[in-house]
This record gives C-alpha cells, structure tokens and sequence, in this order.
C-alpha cells in the first residue's frame, strides 16, 4: 500500500481513538476549535439507531459515504469539529455528544465524504 494511504488512515485512526479517550476521561467536554450545541438534552441526542443510519464509503477516500449535510440531518449540529489535512486529503472529525456524560458518536470525513463512524455508551 502506498505511504500516503497508511498516512492518511494514521491520522484518521489518531483522531478517533484521541475523541474516544478524551471524551470518556473528560464526560466529553467541548474541546479545541469545536462548535459547542450546549442546549441539547440528553433525550433529543442521537442514539443507536441515528447511528446505524449513517453510511460511510471507502476508509481511503470517503466515496460512497454520506455528505456532512446528510449526516447532520441524521445528527443534528456537531458539539465538536476538528479539521486537518494531509497531502490532498481534508480530513474532518465531527463529534455528537452530551455534555455531561460519555455517550458519544464520532463521524470521520474525507474530502467531505464520511469514511468511519465510532461510538461509545450508546445503547
């Protein structure tokens, strides 16, 4: 496979598994140049089924994947955002959670395109 590849899914993977461990650590606080949505109730949050709706494309490249438009309609509004870039991939990392506690979904974009999905405390 080619360096860019394993770049990209490193940096991909990095900023999943950083969102995972700082929200269940921290009860997913608001973090780095994130959109705060503080007015959201435990109970209008997306749940298990929201997540299962969300359809990702290639890990490489995100074709196939749903829009951020798309997934925001599923969702609602991101409680954080992180962007990056590498080569010529735009990497986005979009996380909908509570506030105050760790159930969280964490949606990974490339080049507009979702390209992974994680979850945690969902039930």
């Amino acid at each position: 496979m080619g360096k860019l590849f394993k770049l990209g899914m490193l940096v991909v993977s990095s900023v999943v598994l950083i969102f995972i461990i700082v929200g269940v650590i921290n009860g997913v606080t608001i973090m780095g140049n994130g959109v705060s949505n503080s007015h959201q109730s435990a109970s209008s949050l997306p749940g298990k089924a929201e997540y299962d709706k969300i359809r990702v494309g290639d890990a490489k490249t995100g074709k196939g994947g749903m829009t951020i438009a798309e997934v925001e309609k599923i969702l609602g509004q991101p409680t954080t955002q992180t962007e990056g870039k590498s080569g010529n991939l735009e990497i986005k990392g979009y996380t909908f959670a509570t506030n105050a506690g760790p159930n969280s979904i964490m949606v990974t974009f490339i080049n507009g395109y979702a390209s992974g999905k994680t979850q945690t405390g969902l039930k």
